[in-house]
């Protein structure tokens, strides 16, 4: 497949953003990270052809052919108490999926708690949120990578049953990198605002989208592992696990989550 660089100087005119672009770097959420500390503004974007050291929760590696896909980082500076930061997430996961219902003929995205969305079952897009402090105060870095024009060659074997992309759901139709971006920075923006200040209605958007809910699932969280029905969501994004014996849990993070079911 035929591939441009992206044209970031169009995503910066028509979202208002500053915007830094690199062929390749080694994070960019690594370098988002040293512009915050610079003093970057909320909702300065690093994009980035490729990335060496690009990596997921846990610490995870990210695997993106040069100019293939969208691997953006974006320093965000809420006005919410840092123990509420987890709602960027959810922030962030709403936004790419919003960005992707504005594609033609793809399937509808849905979110896999805690940090990933999905295309008909398969990964499509990976979110790492992460927060620091400089001279300001507390600040995060919104990091997602997503799978555009990702053909089935550029996939690594182990993950062709896992993985997916935007041009392998679209039969091999291409999507303009530019477009995407631009729209998920507008959504980006406007659903931190709503983390702010509409959170029920913002998780009520998550929840149906939600590729969890109804399945019966197993997670780790430390070193506790557990069974049960996903139930939507609670008040700050919490993963709402009912027990086996019908107890109700809310479960802030998970090292893990898997259905063990084909619901």
């Amino acid at each position: 497949m035929k591939t441009e660089p992206l044209d970031w100087q169009r995503i910066a005119s028509e979202t208002g953003a500053d915007v830094v672009w690199h062929t390749e770097t080694g994070s960019t959420n690594d370098d988002a990270r040293q512009l915050a500390l610079k003093g970057a503004a909320h909702g300065t974007a690093v994009l980035a052809e490729a990335q060496r050291y690009g990596r997921g929760r846990r610490g995870a590696a990210w695997i993106s052919p040069p100019q293939r896909n969208l691997l953006c980082s974006v320093v965000l500076r809420p006005s919410l108490p840092v123990e509420k930061w987890s709602r960027l997430t959810h922030a962030c996961a709403l936004a790419v999926c919003e960005a992707l219902e504005g594609i033609p003929d793809l399937p509808p995205p849905q979110i896999k708690w805690p940090n990933d969305v999905y295309l008909r079952g398969r990964k499509v897009c990976g979110i790492l949120v992460e927060s620091a402090v400089d001279a300001r105060g507390s600040f995060a870095i919104a990091g997602v990578g997503i799978n555009l024009n990702l053909t089935a060659g550029d996939l690594p074997e182990e993950l062709r049953d896992s993985a997916t992309s935007v041009w392998l759901e679209r039969g091999g139709q291409p999507v303009s990198r530019e477009a995407f971006a631009i729209q998920f920075l507008r959504r980006l923006h406007v659903n931190c605002l709503r983390a702010e200040k509409d959170i029920p209605e913002l998780l009520a958007d998550c929840e149906s989208r939600s590729y969890l809910s109804g399945k019966r699932i197993s997670l780790l969280t430390g070193s506790e592992t557990m069974e049960g029905l996903a139930a939507g969501l609670g008040p700050e994004g919490e993963l709402r696990l009912v027990l086996p014996g019908g107890q109700i849990k809310l479960v802030s993070s998970a090292d893990y989550v898997r259905p063990t079911d084909n619901k």
